[in-house]
């Protein structure tokens, strides 16, 4: 199919727009790890290793990241709630 409505792709423009925004409203550090898991595709040890720490201590950030964009994304008007289907 590979096709998209209109709304579907007005929607995801919005998702993006947010999601966006609460990226640009956290640190350096989570910015970097998620990018590196989300955006690259990188495992948590490719991720440790592009960091220059322990894969323990980058599965950790990276948890804590996620986190961190959860609450960001929480505090922004209209919540999580939007952004779910």
């Amino acid at each position: 199919c590979g096709v998209t409505g209109p709304a579907t792709a007005a929607g995801r423009e919005d998702v993006e727009a947010r999601l966006g925004e609460a990226l640009g409203r956290m640190d350096a550090t989570d910015r970097e790890v998620l990018a590196l898991r989300h955006f690259e595709q990188l495992t948590s040890s490719e991720a440790a290793q592009v960091l220059g720490i322990q894969e323990r201590a980058a599965a950790k950030r990276y948890l804590r990241a996620l986190e961190r964009l959860r609450e960001v994304l929480s505090a922004m008007p209209g919540g999580l709630t939007e952004l779910r289907p």
